[in-house]
């Protein structure tokens, strides 16, 4: 470097001391060249931020993620079905428990009533693939006109399973996974990849916005879930792509883990051993029960910044008593609509199942969340916009 630079001022290299005139100046002109260089890496990109990042860079995240701090009032689909549904029909939803599932469930059962529709819901283990083939098998056999499921990755429904469905000629729409093979009759639902890369990657443009450019964050994960994956996924890259001084560390969840309560005892444990992180993400809010209780009582309490994907009503509460930060959230009630609206569109065989996975989300801060409904439901009057697609309002 010091050869470039002297290269550079047209000097030849000082061997005469350090007190020389001639390394004076050949020091005087490195540090002016220096600083044009300096200059010249920020040009297009705005004046340094004292902590590493350029001013410019740090405001064009933070637009993308402002863009998304207000709750929606539109959903994203818009195509009405074809014609006019059938009087009599059955749509049977499999529960895996998760309380997120079940949110999406009672949604789906309301939606199906308001079509004058008969609903059945039957229970499964996520955490056991037996059960799930089982209970994908025992709804066939009631024949009706869709199944719907989320959360689990097809690879574990069995291919006999799947073709059974393909022979029987029924629409198995299945949400919250992704990528999505659309084999025999399977359809994506409500929640594909699309959705989990546009929210993560806002999360991500938050996330490094609020450290001004210098953050590191443990981001909890559960890659048997693929749609919690994909948004974290999401998330890292983004942050890898915009973000050289920033630090994203996964820390790998299993489903017996959080049957046996064990993430955030795991988090917390690994936050200990590593005191350079100054964030902590979950990649679904229901995984963090506990986790503020917690931290305090490791001493961490106020040193770590929580927040995630998927605020739920615990969330919810702790951005509005200012104990934790940022939440990506989306209306499970909204999911469990948009399930049924697959099914309609692949029974009477409508467009528009294109724009089922997408849903809209918000950014939920502590600012965002004032007024926000408990539990957390946008776009309001969702299901009446949906009913009106469907012909019945």
């Amino acid at each position: 470097m010091d050869k470039e630079l002297k290269r550079a001022s047209g000097f030849p290299a000082d061997t005469r001391g350090r007190n020389s005139p001639v390394r004076k100046l050949t020091l005087g002109i490195a540090v002016t060249v220096s600083a044009l260089l300096m200059a010249g890496c920020a040009t297009g990109g705005g004046a340094p931020d004292a902590k590493g990042a350029t001013t410019a860079e740090l405001a064009a995240v933070k637009a993308v993620a402002d863009a998304h701090v207000a709750a929606p009032t539109t959903l994203s689909q818009s195509i009405p079905l074809k014609g006019t549904l059938p009087a009599h029909g059955k749509i049977i939803y499999l529960n895996s428990g998760l309380p997120a599932t079940t949110l999406m469930v009672d949604a789906a059962h309301k939606a199906v009533d308001g079509i004058g529709w008969t609903f059945e819901e039957l229970a499964y283990q996520g955490s056991n693939p037996a059960t799930l083939r089982s209970a994908l098998l025992t709804a066939l056999a009631k024949g009706p006109n869709a199944v719907l499921i989320s959360g689990d990755p097809v690879s574990a429904y069995g291919e006999d399973v799947i073709q059974q469905y393909k022979d029987a000629g029924i629409p198995l729409i299945v949400g919250s996974v992704c990528p999505l093979q659309p084999v025999g009759s399977i359809i994506q639902g409500a929640l594909g990849c699309d959705a989990e890369a546009a929210a993560g990657k806002t999360l991500a443009d938050w996330f490094i916005a609020d450290s001004k450019g210098v953050g590191q964050v443990l981001f909890e994960n559960i890659p048997a879930i693929p749609s919690l994956e994909a948004f974290v996924k999401s998330f890292k890259q983004e942050v890898t792509d915009k973000c050289a001084a920033c630090g994203v560390q996964i820390l790998e969840s299993t489903l017996t883990q959080v049957s046996a309560n064990q993430v955030v005892p795991t988090v917390v444990n690994t936050l200990r051993s590593k005191p350079d992180i100054n964030y902590v993400f979950f990649d679904n809010a229901q995984f963090s029960k506990g986790i503020t209780a917690a931290l305090k009582a490791a001493g961490l309490n106020g040193q770590v910044k929580i927040g995630g994907r998927s605020m739920d009503q615990g969330a919810q509460g702790g951005l509005m008593d200012g104990s934790q930060v940022a939440w990506t959230a989306f209306s499970y009630p909204v999911a469990g609509y948009s399930q049924v609206d697959a099914a309609l569109r692949a029974i009477t065989h409508s467009d528009g199942l294109d724009k089922v996975s997408l849903l809209p989300f918000q950014l939920v801060t502590q600012e965002s969340v004032k007024g926000t409904s408990v539990p957390y439901n946008y776009p309001t009057g969702a299901l009446e916009q949906y009913l009106k697609l469907w012909g019945v309002k």
